[in-house]
């Protein structure tokens, strides 16, 4: 669960899919694989209010309501997974070979980051903030933390911030969905289920308030 924690602050990505994989060849530790998986994923959104902190503290007041809504239901869901399974499972050795500092990964997201600037000036030029959107589910496919920081840069400009914090947030969905679909279909049944139901939720949680946040803005 340590691992979960700290793997979440670089990638939650990589995080799931290890543990997705070590569910079939351990599967006594599903339960502790999902809550790893819920708690690195968790720990991806104090990173984006970090990111907005840094470039426009002024998003801030849009974002960390979504945010730490779609954060909490993660860790309450990795809290009852953990407390309902705790006295059953032991880890002998845990690892995840990973290297988050590998620089080909920082010369790949330094070519996405540039990418994703340059597209979402375009799309919100061509297709308003429909374009933002359609960029962030996109994006959320592989990657939150280049959309983030696009997305928080854009909002010092003539971006709305009720459009940027919708953007993040469905970035987050999308990513977050990424993983739910590769514990279901990477690990056991039982991973699936375990991971997938928080992570809806957290996902219609944080989409109702970034949503309700930019009607009432």
């Amino acid at each position: 669960l340590f691992t979960s924690l700290f793997a979440g602050l670089s990638s939650s990505t990589a995080l799931a899919l290890h543990f997705s994989r070590q569910s079939r060849v351990a599967g006594a530790l599903t339960p502790m694989y999902a809550a790893g998986i819920l708690i690195a994923c968790g720990t991806m959104f104090p990173r984006i209010l970090i990111y907005g902190a840094i470039i426009n503290r002024a998003l801030l007041p849009a974002l960390v309501w979504p945010v730490m809504t779609m954060a909490a239901v993660l860790y309450l869901g990795a809290g009852l997974i953990w407390l309902r399974h705790r006295r059953h499972t032991r880890v002998e050795q845990p690892e995840l070979n990973q290297n988050p500092l590998d620089l080909k990964s920082a010369l790949v997201f330094g070519v996405l980051l540039t990418v994703i600037l340059v597209l979402g000036e375009w799309l919100q030029q061509w297709l308003g903030d429909l374009g933002i959107y359609v960029l962030a589910a996109t994006s959320g496919i592989t990657d939150v933390d280049a959309i983030t920081l696009s997305l928080t840069r854009m909002s010092q400009g003539d971006l709305a911030a009720g459009t940027a914090v919708l953007g993040i947030v469905i970035a987050a969905s999308v990513n977050n969905l990424v993983k739910s679909t590769l514990a279901a279909t990477i690990g056991t049944r039982h991973l699936g289920v375990l991971v997938g139901i928080p992570m809806a939720l957290s996902l219609a949680a944080g989409l109702a308030v970034a949503w309700a946040g930019n009607l009432g803005g």
